[in-house]
């Protein structure tokens, strides 16, 4: 008697399972399951990573908040005469930060608003931005003023202690 040599293909050379004639059921080998599985979970990944990204980004910090905490942890930090030369210094611009967000505000508004427009007035828009950059740059140069102006006041550990609590936040 001889004995067929090779897989189930060579006991059943129909494929066909014994008895019911039908078709033999395919088999797929554990490995090509396990690697589709990682290829949709590598591709859903993916795809929510973008759809993440295609969120608009949050509006950016109002300035005012940033140097008003920043004021607040420096005044824990410093001596009481570092702290009321930096409160002083703060208090004295705090209208002029109000300013520059409020002309941030408004410069978003206008360009939207002029987006939003049934007729695109570019040059409408020029002068209202260039305004608005103006009066940004003539904020911050009064800013700069007063920061050199209250640096110069802070005593030398005062000046190492603002530099290592780093920018406002």
């Amino acid at each position: 008697m001889s004995r067929p040599t090779g897989g189930p293909a060579a006991l059943h050379p129909s494929a066909r399972h014994p008895g019911t004639g039908s078709p033999a059921p395919r088999r797929w080998p554990w490995y090509l399951l396990v690697g589709s599985l990682a290829v949709n979970m590598l591709l859903g990944g993916i795809l929510a990573a973008q759809a993440l990204h295609l969120l608009p980004p949050p509006p950016p910090p109002d300035p005012g908040q940033g140097i008003a905490r920043l004021v607040e942890r420096a005044e824990r930090e410093l001596s009481p005469t570092d702290a009321a030369i930096l409160r002083r210094g703060y208090e004295a611009e705090r209208t002029a930060v109000d300013r520059m967000h409020e002309n941030m505000e408004s410069m978003r508004r206008q360009l939207r608003d002029s987006m939003q427009a049934p007729i695109f007035d570019p040059e409408g828009l020029r002068r209202a931005l260039e305004q608005a950059h103006a009066t940004e740059a003539e904020l911050r140069s009064r800013l700069d003023s007063r920061a050199i102006e209250v640096l110069s006041q802070l005593s030398p550990e005062g000046r190492r202690k603002l530099l290592e609590m780093g920018p406002p936040r």
